[in-house]
């Protein structure tokens, strides 16, 4: 068997690097996409509280007027 050279172990070394390379960005680039889709999530959730939260108040507002209306009218 022929000794071993640099130029032999050029193209493994390469291969083995692109495949950790490749594996990183894959990671990265799903994390990533969790963290923006957790993010889209939470504003979507307070958006929906705020609403609630004001169509609660103007509930309150509506009961309130009316129960003073009735007060006068009586």
């Amino acid at each position: 068997m022929p000794p071993l050279s640099v130029k032999d172990l050029t193209m493994p070394a390469a291969a083995f690097t692109m495949a950790i390379v490749l594996t990183a960005h894959v990671y990265n680039s799903i994390n990533h996409a969790r963290s923006e889709a957790n993010i889209a999530r939470d504003q979507r959730l307070n958006e929906v509280a705020e609403k609630r939260k004001e169509r609660y108040e103007n509930a309150l507002k509506s009961i309130n007027n009316k129960e003073k209306e009735k007060g006068e009218i009586s």
